[in-house]
C-alpha cells in the first residue's frame, strides 16, 4: 500500500462521509461553460479539476446547523482562541525581549522578518499538501512542531541565554509551521461551515482574533514583567490546545480520496493553484494589493511597539495600549455583518482605505500612549470589516477540490512582501526615527487607496455571484 492509500485511509476511518446537495456546485466556477475555461498553461488540466470539483463531496450539506450548534465548528473555534491567546502573547514578547535585551528595533524586527520567511517559504507546498494528504494530521502536526520549538525558547531564556540566532530560528520553523497548518486550515473550514455561513465564519474568525488580541497583551506584557520566559510557555501550551481541538473534530477533512488523484506532482498543484488565480480579475488584483497592505501593516505594528517604548511604556503598558486597539478591532468585527448587508461592497474598501494614510500620520503625532492606543483601535475597525468581505468573497468563488493550493496561493502572494516590512520599517525607524517612519508607510498607504479608487477589479465586490474572466 502507498503512502497515499495510507492516508486517504485513515482519512476514511474519521468519520461517515458527508451526503452532498446534489445541487451545489463550486460557486463562483462553472466549468461547464467554454467562456470559463481556465486560461494559461494548465488550463486544460485545471478545467478537469474544477469539472471533478463539481461532483465531488463537499460542505453543503442538507439541514444545515447554526454556526454555534456545530460542534465541530466550535470546537474548532474555541482551542483556536486559545492558540491565538498564546500566539498574540508571544508576538509581543518576541519584539520586547528583543528591544529590553538589545536595544535594538532592527534587530527586533529581524526576528519577525524570520517569522514571515518561514510562512512564505512553505505556504505553496502547503496548499498542494492539502489537497492531497490528510489535513487533519498537517494541522495536528504543525500545531506539536511549534510547541516544541517555542518550548527551546522556554528553556533558553529561563536560563538566561537570549540569542537573536536561536529566537530567529524558531519564529522561522514557527512560520514554515504556519505555512502548512494554515494552507490546510482554510479547505477544513470550508468543510465543516455551509456556504450561506461564510460571511458568519469570517467575522467569528476575526472576533476570535480581536479577543486574543484583546487580552493576549496585556496578559503576555504583565507575564514579562514577572519573568521573560513565561510568555513563552504560555504559548507552547497553547498549541498544544489548539493541535487537541482539530483531533476532536468528528466530520471527515479531506481531500476526498478521488481528488487526491488528480495531482501527479507537487509543482503541478502549484501551477494550478496560480493558474485559478490568472483566470480573475478580482483575485489578480487582490494578491498584489493584500501583499501590499499587508506589508505596510506589518510595519505600523512594530512601529507602534517602538513608539510606545520611546515614550516611556513599560511591557505592561505597551500590552495594555495594544488591547486598546483590539477593543476596535473586535468592534469591526461585531459591526462587520451589518455592515456588509447595508453598504456597498467597493464603497467599504474606497473608504478604509482612503482613512488608513492618515490614521497613520495621527499614530505618529500622538503625544501619548493611550492616545496612541484609540487611534490604532479606529484603525483596526476599519480593517477588520474590510478582511471579512474579502475573505467571504474568496472563499464563495474558489471551489473545494482546489481550495489549498489557490489560497495558499494567495497567501504566498500576500505573505511575499511580508518579510520586508519589521527590517525596512526598523532600518527606517533606526535612520530617521520613528515618527518619520511611520509618515513614509503613510504615503504608501495614500497610493494605494488610489490604485483602488481606480481599479475595475474593486467594483466586482458589488457583482459576488457573477465571478470575473
Amino acid at each position: 500500500m502507498t503512502a497515499r492509500e495510507v492516508d486517504a485511509a485513515g482519512e476514511a476511518d474519521e468519520g461517515r462521509t458527508l451526503q452532498p446537495d446534489p445541487s451545489a456546485q463550486p460557486d463562483g466556477y462553472s466549468p461547464g461553460q467554454p467562456d470559463q475555461e481556465p486560461r494559461g498553461p494548465m488550463g486544460a488540466e485545471l478545467g478537469a479539476t474544477a469539472r471533478h470539483a463539481a461532483s465531488a463531496p463537499s460542505s453543503a450539506v442538507r439541514g444545515v446547523l447554526p454556526l454555534w450548534r456545530n460542534r465541530d465548528y466550535a470546537a474548532w473555534w474555541v482551542s483556536s482562541l486559545i492558540s491565538s491567546l498564546g500566539s498574540a502573547m508571544s508576538q509581543l514578547a518576541y519584539p520586547l525581549l528583543m528591544l529590553y535585551e538589545t536595544g535594538s528595533v532592527a534587530r527586533a524586527g529581524v526576528v519577525g522578518a524570520c517569522l514571515n520567511i518561514g510562512g512564505l517559504s512553505t505556504t505553496l507546498l502547503g496548499g498542494v499538501l492539502a489537497d492531497r494528504y490528510s489535513r487533519r494530521r498537517l494541522t495536528i502536526t504543525a500545531d506539536l512542531i511549534q510547541a516544541f520549538a517555542v518550548g527551546s525558547v522556554v528553556a533558553a531564556v529561563s536560563q538566561g541565554y537570549v540569542n537573536v540566532v536561536h529566537i530567529g530560528a524558531v519564529a522561522l520553523i514557527q512560520g514554515m509551521c504556519n505555512g502548512v497548518g494554515g494552507a490546510a486550515m482554510t479547505p477544513v473550514l470550508k468543510r465543516i461551515v455551509s456556504p450561506e455561513q461564510f460571511p458568519a465564519l469570517s467575522a467569528s474568525k476575526q472576533g476570535r482574533e480581536m479577543i486574543s488580541r484583546l487580552a493576549g497583551p496585556p496578559l503576555g506584557g504583565a507575564l514579562f514583567s514577572l519573568a521573560k520566559w513565561v510568555p513563552f510557555l504560555a504559548d507552547a501550551i497553547s498549541f498544544l490546545v489548539s493541535a487537541l481541538g482539530v483531533a476532536l473534530i468528528r466530520r471527515p477533512l479531506g481531500p476526498d480520496a478521488a481528488d487526491r488523484a488528480d495531482h501527479p506532482s507537487p509543482w503541478q498543484g502549484v501551477r494550478e493553484g496560480f493558474a485559478y488565480i490568472r483566470t480573475s480579475v478580482y483575485l489578480r488584483f487582490i494578491i498584489l494589493w493584500s501583499a501590499l497592505t499587508s506589508a505596510l501593516l506589518g510595519g505600523v505594528v512594530l512601529l507602534v511597539i517602538a513608539l510606545l517604548k520611546q515614550r516611556g511604556g513599560s511591557p505592561t503598558t505597551v500590552g495594555a495600549v495594544t488591547a486598546v486597539a483590539a477593543i476596535g478591532g473586535l468592534g469591526g468585527a461585531l459591526a462587520a455583518p451589518v455592515l456588509l448587508k447595508h453598504v456597498r461592497s467597493r464603497t467599504m474598501v474606497l473608504a478604509a482605505s482612503w482613512i488608513i494614510a492618515p490614521a497613520t500620520v495621527g499614530i505618529a503625532a500622538a503625544p501619548g500612549p493611550w492616545q496612541i492606543g484609540a487611534i490604532s483601535g479606529f484603525l483596526v475597525f476599519l480593517i477588520v470589516p474590510l478582511t471579512v468581505l474579502l475573505e467571504s468573497y474568496q472563499l464563495r468563488i474558489v471551489p473545494d477540490a482546489l481550495m489549498g493550493r489557490v489560497s495558499s496561493a494567495l497567501s504566498f502572494g500576500t505573505s511575499g512582501l511580508l518579510w520586508t516590512a519589521p527590517v525596512t520599517a526598523g532600518v527606517l525607524a533606526d535612520s530617521f526615527g520613528v515618527p518619520t517612519a511611520m509618515i513614509v508607510l503613510s504615503g504608501v498607504f495614500a497610493a494605494l487607496a488610489l490604485w483602488s479608487t481606480l481599479s475595475p477589479a474593486v467594483r466586482l465586490l458589488d457583482e459576488p455571484d457573477e465571478e470575473p474572466h
